[in-house]
């Protein structure tokens, strides 16, 4: 618990652990990285006052996303988000950066979380949801895509470096549900929990096992067999490079015998290399360019920033003057 007198008004004080705040009266908190805000409002008491104390603690994550350049790449409507949409299908590709993973990743988590509402229908064409590096994102309603996304034609293929990610940046209660849903595991060297969770997945067989006694009058043999791990922890924690353990499921009418698999894939070193060479480069979709070829993008994407400010300030100004011309709601607004 963090106390602080409540006669200064405004007091900042650098913190170098987590802290917990209660508000009380007309004493509000605000967290913001390791630098915490008190302050006393007059005009906003009891609950009122936590209420305005939860809108600041909002604000503090919200102003990281404040970027012309995010500005101009979520704003303007090139195209819908219904990639499989059978009038108009698309390849819809966006990728994070390290070093703003946790700003893009709320950005890239509001178009992940509408294109599922979009493409989980009927009557849409085959598509594919590839998501890498699952963790670095936070995808809302992941679970519930995987669960229904099968009778809609749409397959669902997740990459992660270990379980324990999933865990910490998920859950443990929306981590297991997605370990236990999905249908699919192809599984490179992994060590730890992940290698035991993996080995329980796929089962265990009967195995046969033989032991030799040797003494001074004779040698016996005996054989036993018992219920042993298919592909034990230690296996999978020793695997190479290039080999794989993993199971597939079938449908009724394309059985598989062989579910569980532990094998090397083969890469034609010589036809990715072909194929590299025939990458063609990608297009220029805007042009920054003036008339005397000068290069505008930087202003192009300022002014781009400031007119969607004045916009929202245009928004808010319109619905506070809706609001004060309502007999029902102009007590919601503060007198002055």
């Amino acid at each position: 618990m963090f106390s602080m007198s409540s006669q200064n008004t405004r007091w900042k004080v650098r913190l170098n652990e987590k802290v917990e705040s209660r508000v009380r009266g007309d004493l509000s908190a605000r967290f913001g990285g390791e630098c915490l805000e008190t302050y006393r409002i007059k005009t906003r008491k009891g609950a009122g006052c936590l209420a305005y104390g939860q809108i600041a603690s909002a604000k503090i994550p919200l102003s990281r996303m404040i970027s012309p350049q995010l500005y101009w790449v979520m704003s303007g409507s090139e195209f819908t988000l219904d990639i499989n949409n059978p009038e108009e299908p698309k390849i819809l590709c966006v990728g994070n950066n390290p070093d703003r993973q946790n700003i893009y990743g709320a950005a890239l988590g509001l178009y992940n979380s509408r294109i599922v509402k979009l493409i989980n229908k009927k009557g849409m064409l085959k598509s594919s949801v590839i998501i890498d590096e699952l963790p670095t994102i936070y995808f809302k309603g992941l679970d519930n895509l995987i669960a229904t996304a099968r009778s809609n034609k749409v397959a669902v293929c997740l990459g992660f470096q270990d379980f324990s990610q999933l865990v910490r940046d998920y859950g443990d209660k929306e981590a297991k549900v997605v370990m236990n849903t999905v249908g699919n595991i192809f599984s490179g060297q992994v060590v730890g929990e992940t290698a035991k969770t993996l080995s329980e997945r796929f089962g265990k067989v009967l195995q046969k096992r033989q032991s030799i006694s040797i003494n001074r009058q004779d040698i016996s043999t005996s054989i036993n067999t018992q219920m042993d791990a298919l592909i034990p922890p230690s296996k999978i924690s020793g695997l190479t490079q290039g080999m794989f353990v993993g199971s597939v499921s079938d449908n009724f009418n394309e059985r598989i015998e062989q579910k569980i698999f532990h094998c090397e894939i083969v890469v034609d070193a010589e036809k990715v290399k072909r194929e590299e060479k025939a990458y063609k480069p990608i297009p220029v979709i805007t042009n920054f360019t003036d008339e005397d070829g000068n290069d505008c993008m930087k202003e192009t994407v300022q002014a781009n920033y400031r007119r969607i400010k004045e916009e929202v300030k245009q928004i808010v100004a319109d619905e506070l003057e809706r609001i004060a011309g309502d007999e029902n709601l102009k007590h919601l607004l503060q007198q002055k």
